[in-house]
């Protein structure tokens, strides 16, 4: 029973585990800029100044964001697949 209560946090774990990978890859300078852009914006897409929007995509680029996903996705594969019970 605990199991099956801890199997989707174990999932999220290994995915914010695989996300954070990838983050730390990016230069300082870059996660300083990404993160004062999403300070300023609040988190809001709406909020973004056209400048801000150029600087994002080129750090997405960086960040080689379809191998960010491809971790991400694996990561909750494998979870579900080592956590599930029949």
């Amino acid at each position: 029973m605990l199991l099956r209560k801890l199997a989707p946090w174990l999932i999220v774990f290994e995915v914010l585990r695989a996300g954070r990978e990838h983050w730390n890859q990016l230069d300082p300078n870059d996660r300083r800029t990404a993160a004062d852009i999403m300070k300023r914006s609040k988190g809001d897409p709406r909020r973004l100044t056209p400048a801000d929007k150029v600087e994002l995509k080129a750090l997405g680029r960086r960040m080689e964001i379809p191998k960010l996903a491809f971790s991400m996705g694996t990561a909750a594969v494998m979870g579900r697949r080592r956590h599930r019970r029949r």
